[in-house]
């Protein structure tokens, strides 16, 4: 077993007591969510409150590798993919995700 395999089964077991659940693309799936980070963001007309923060998932939840701007459903709210990291052969996959519209 590499430990890239040992990694995705510790993250599996960590999902499973601490995940949240995201909807991407239609389907649930369980991510480990960072504390929302609340900033200003500086826009034509004057500041706006934005919030950021990651969502980690197995590599394995996923069909396809996520692209800036799809949409993720989480806590009855929708946020759009400001980035996403992958790593391969790394097991988690990171999003940064933010408000629909800044």
């Amino acid at each position: 077993m590499s430990i890239h395999d040992e990694i995705a089964t510790d993250f599996s077991e960590i999902l499973q007591e601490f995940g949240k659940i995201i909807i991407y693309e239609d389907r649930e799936i369980a991510a480990l969510i960072s504390e929302p980070m609340l900033s200003s963001e500086l826009v034509l007309g004057g500041e706006v409150d934005d919030i950021r923060f990651t969502a980690k998932v197995l590599r394995s939840s996923l069909s396809e590798l996520p692209r800036s701007g799809q949409i993720v459903h989480w806590n009855h709210a929708d946020y759009r993919i400001k980035a996403a990291m992958s790593r391969p052969p790394h097991a988690i996959v990171t999003l940064e995700l933010g408000p629909v519209d800044p």
